[in-house]
């Protein structure tokens, strides 16, 4: 996924760290290697629905990549990827794990945009590291969750 992502975020970040024109090269090239990262999502969790989900996922990669990259194409890129490796990725057998999954989701969106904001190279290597992070916590709380009740 970092190599997609730093594919798509080197078309809008020039060498400085500072927002530059869209090279159109680049985005292809980051948006080509996506679906490739879905794939091995869903097949190496071996998620019994993964053509299914892979397909949904690269639909909603680029509808909420689109959606929220008109207010900033990267954060949109990353949302993009953790919401989709929300859906590709195999859920452990515990309850609620698609809420804390797009419950940290929405974390990420928050964190992303104040990163983006305030230092935005950081805001870069976060949207490369933290998506499929995020979610990896996600199912770690819900099953530790799960574990203390009775």
């Amino acid at each position: 996924m970092a190599v997609s992502y730093f594919a798509y975020a080197a078309s809008f970040v020039d060498e400085e760290g500072e927002r530059s024109a869209v090279q159109l090269d680049l985005a292809a090239i980051g948006l080509a290697i996506a679906p490739f990262v879905f794939i091995t999502v869903g097949f190496v969790s071996r998620n019994p629905q993964a053509p299914k989900r892979v397909l949904q996922s690269m639909g909603l990669l680029l509808l909420v990549g689109l959606s929220i990259g008109l207010l900033d194409p990267l954060l949109g890129a990353a949302v993009g990827f953790a919401i989709g490796g929300a859906l590709t990725l195999n859920r452990p057998d515990v309850e609620r794990t698609m809420a804390w999954r797009f419950g940290a989701v929405g974390f990420l969106l928050v964190y992303m945009l104040v990163l983006m904001v305030v230092a935005l190279p950081a805001g870069v290597l976060t949207g490369a590291v933290m998506p499929l992070l995020m979610i990896g916590f996600a199912d770690e709380y819900a099953a530790w969750s799960a574990s203390r009740r009775p």
